[in-house]
């Protein structure tokens, strides 16, 4: 009888190497791939949930003699407005400016509670790509933790005659929307220039592309989409009752405003 002798075969020092960089170009090539899909996601995401808050608010408005909400605190003999986020959400870790609590008005459509919901599903107002705006905030939590929503509404079509927006003397009829699919109802907090300096169309890089000026918006006819792009939205969309840029251009002579070169 003769013994077999069997050799057990194993992957050279050479193979092995050649495997680790075959993998590493293919994960080299995936990750942006992968990386891009999950924006998508995001994007998605956030454009179904200022769906839901522009039917929301649209709700509202049916509810309402056809007028807009509008959201303020008078407690200090003088209202006082920030940034638009003061519609829907929940309280948030920062009071207004006079030391209270936001109203919401558009809660009730929504069935939110002032507290911080526990459950994801049921954080309407947080956008997914939220990451902040130390700048505006003061803090570096998310504008959902901070302001109790990521998403403003349009503070010039719902405090048009209050506070320092009052350029008109009555409030805005639902009806007396011109092109309703190109006017701002509500979009996520990039999409807002921030600061309300006059920069109206500042679309800035952030959230949705560090790159590049992206930002997610719902319009007063109910549909959302993800504009791109510092001329994605201009001036005069900001404005319910405007139909083109010579709407902007007479805005000095109704209120001391200065319209920045370019933002028609």
């Amino acid at each position: 009888m003769t013994k077999k002798h069997t050799t057990k075969s194993a992957f050279t020092l050479v193979e092995l190497l050649t495997a680790i960089s075959i993998i590493s170009i293919l994960i080299a090539i995936l990750l942006p791939s992968l990386s891009g899909a999950r924006n998508r996601g995001r994007i998605t995401k956030c454009e179904a949930n200022l769906r839901e808050l522009a039917h929301a608010a649209l709700r509202y408005v049916s509810q309402h003699d056809d007028t807009f909400p509008v959201a303020a605190d008078c407690s200090g003999g003088s209202c006082v407005f920030w940034n638009g986020h003061q519609y829907f959400g929940w309280n948030g870790r920062i009071q207004n400016p006079s030391g209270n609590i936001w109203v919401r008005p558009v809660n009730g459509e929504l069935g939110l509670q002032p507290t911080e919901p526990a459950s994801s599903a049921a954080r309407i107002a947080e956008c997914p790509a939220d990451s902040g705006a130390p700048g505006e905030t003061g803090v570096s939590d998310p504008v959902y933790q901070a302001l109790g929503s990521s998403y403003p509404m349009n503070p010039i079509l719902c405090q048009g005659r209050y506070s320092d927006w009052a350029y008109r003397k009555a409030d805005l009829n639902l009806s007396q929307i011109l092109q309703p699919s190109r006017k701002l109802l509500v979009a996520d907090h990039v999409g807002f220039g921030l600061t309300f300096d006059g920069y109206w169309t500042a679309i800035r890089p952030g959230w949705h592309d560090r790159g590049r000026p992206s930002a997610v918006a719902a319009f007063i006819d109910g549909h959302a989409e993800y504009l791109q792009g510092i001329g994605s939205v201009r001036e005069w969309q900001w404005y319910g009752e405007a139909s083109g840029p010579d709407f902007v251009r007479q805005l000095p002579k109704k209120v001391a405003w200065t319209v920045m070169p370019g933002a028609e």
